[in-house]
């Protein structure tokens, strides 16, 4: 049913192709009436709803393009009220966003169709994509989809993008194609700026990169405490048969993370050569220092790469640790927080006794981490992303279609 913004608008109303506005404009064209069209649906209540989360319904709908074509689309409509998370309502920084990414190669994101104002309301027009949410019942995710899904996180992470809301409802699947949705808070930020002073406060959160010589927040991160968390933990709660379920798809998972790990030793010895002036510069330090910096830092991911490509049980012990760690500071579950640092501390402290020289610097980086994430400061997005993932999925429409909307 529509929302009830819509409803002080008469359903009998037409909405005129000269009321659109068409403030962004997609690569393809379409016509103000197509859009027009599109909006009477959704204000009649004849759109198909999808799904809804605090600020946002999604709608499919079937819309005319300028070539005689016609294909179904995802129309973004404003919910008011006072659950509202984030006050801006036009889609405007979302558009932005999604017009950024086709030329920065992000892989896995919906095309922008294009954004356009009605009267007071705005509507974001996006193409629809394919997949289903992960779920460990139904959809469970498997190797091929680990390994795409990583591949398109290190693009991501390269390019200096933050999804910031990579939950599950934002991710869907099918085959070994990985894609997602819902950009609203996605920010760039230029990794020129990695050694700049104010880089430091900006590492200060719970989206930290593992990497103590590249400051940096980590898609990588935000996954595993959005999604890869509360999928591991409902695995073992529709698993049947005990944990092997969720242990096996940790360990394919760290598995996974090894290649990642290559793929960004590789990538920060690239920028060492190619870059090093700039990000000197840009980061106020002598290029001796950058260059010194970013080759620990490569050296680092190769530690990485190296102990995830046969992790054992204490390393695949303190990764899904520190999953729930960072999970429990997004949420603010301050007893958990505390009992986890804890365990984590005391973990790679015995650990570090006896094992070899490479537990001991992960164990410097784990420890690290912990101490970033405890002092979180703000994201872009923070107060405005839903605390608990029950709320998110809270609002969800019965029977609605996975589709391509965000939760």
């Amino acid at each position: 049913m529509p929302d009830r913004y819509l409803d002080h608008r008469s359903r009998q109303e037409r909405v005129a192709a000269a009321e659109c506005v068409v403030l962004d404009a997609g690569i393809i064209s379409i016509d103000h009436r197509a859009f027009a069209d599109a909006i009477q649906m959704v204000v009649e209540g004849r759109a198909s709803e999808l799904a809804r989360d605090r600020n946002a319904i999604c709608y499919r709908v079937n819309l005319a393009k300028s070539d005689g074509s016609s294909g179904p689309a995802i129309v973004k409509a404003p919910r008011m009220g006072q659950q509202r998370t984030n006050p801006e309502t036009t889609f405007a920084r979302e558009a932005e966003i999604l017009a950024l990414l086709p030329a920065a190669g992000i892989p896995g994101a919906p095309t922008l169709l294009g954004r356009v104002a009605s009267g007071d309301r705005h509507f974001l027009f996006l193409n629809e994509m394919p997949g289903t949410h992960p779920d460990p019942r139904t959809n469970p995710l498997d190797g091929r989809q680990l390994r795409t899904l990583l591949d398109h996180l290190h693009v991501m992470d390269m390019r200096g993008l933050m999804h910031y809301d990579l939950k599950l409802a934002n991710i869907l699947t099918q085959g070994a194609e990985v894609n997602f949705v819902d950009f609203e808070f996605a920010r760039f930020r230029s990794h020129r700026n990695a050694y700049a002073p104010e880089t430091a406060a900006f590492c200060a959160d719970f989206n930290v990169s593992i990497n103590a010589f590249f400051p940096a927040r980590s898609n990588v991160a935000n996954f595993e405490f959005r999604a890869l968390h509360h999928y591991l933990d409902h695995s073992l709660d529709h698993g049947g048969g005990g944990p092997s379920q969720a242990e096996h798809l940790l360990f394919d998972w760290l598995h996974c993370k090894s290649g990642y790990h290559q793929k960004m030793a590789a990538f920060l010895a690239d920028l060492r050569e190619t870059s090093i002036a700039d990000i000197a510069v840009t980061s106020g330090i002598p290029i001796a220092r950058a260059h010194g910096l970013l080759g620990a830092a490569a050296e680092q991911e190769a530690l990485l790469a190296s102990m995830f490509a046969q992790p054992d049980a204490t390393v695949a012990r303190v990764e899904r640790l520190l999953m729930a760690y960072r999970c429990a500071v997004f949420d603010r579950h301050t007893t958990d927080v505390e009992q986890l640092r804890r365990t984590l501390r005391e973990l790679i402290r015995s650990h570090s006794k006896w094992t070899e020289t490479r537990f001991h610097a992960y164990g410097q980086a784990v420890a690290r981490v912990l101490e970033l994430v405890t002092c979180s400061v703000a994201s872009p997005a923070r107060s405005r992303l839903p605390a608990s993932p029950s709320r998110a999925h809270g609002d969800r429409v019965a029977g609605g279609s996975a589709g391509s909307a965000p939760i």
